[in-house]
This record gives C-alpha cells, sequence and structure tokens, in this order.
C-alpha cells in the first residue's frame, strides 16, 4: 500500500530532479548560446555595416568612373577637332 506521505516525498524527489536538470541545462547549454548568438548578432551588424560602406564607395568610384570616360571621350573629340583644323 502507498502511504501519501511516500507519494509526497517521491513527488519532492522528483521536482528536485527537474529543477537541477533545467539549471544544468540552462547553464551547460542555453546561456553559452545565447552568448554565441550574440556574438554572431554583433558580427553581422558589423558585416552589414561593412558591405553598407563598400556599396557607397563603389557608387563614388562607379560616379567617377563614369565622369572619366565623359571626359575621355570629350578629349578625343577635341584632338579629332584639332587633326582636322590642320589638315
Amino acid at each position: 500500500m502507498i502511504w501519501p506521505h511516500d507519494v509526497l516525498s517521491w513527488l519532492t524527489i522528483g521536482s528536485i530532479l527537474i529543477g537541477v536538470l533545467t539549471g544544468l541545462v540552462k547553464v551547460v547549454i542555453i546561456n553559452p548560446l545565447s552568448i554565441k548568438i550574440d556574438e554572431l548578432n554583433g558580427n553581422f551588424t558589423t558585416l552589414n555595416t561593412a558591405l553598407v560602406k563598400s556599396q557607397s564607395d563603389f557608387k563614388k568610384l562607379e560616379d567617377r568612373v563614369d565622369g572619366h570616360d565623359l571626359k575621355l571621350t570629350e578629349h578625343s573629340e577635341q584632338i579629332k577637332t584639332l587633326f582636322h583644323k590642320e589638315v
């Protein structure tokens, strides 16, 4: 026959074990994982910032190259005009 105090003691032991296991899982698995996820988020933020800066720099270089293309075309036309005048 099972006595009520036996059931209560088993429930208490079970609750303590569940509490200890939950604490261990939190300390051993969840906290380190959370720290690594925070580091990863920081790395992604840094990466996104670098990407935006890189895209901005690329756009500036592209605009500058386009400006040089226009100047080269202009100089080429000026040279053609000069040689046609001398002939």
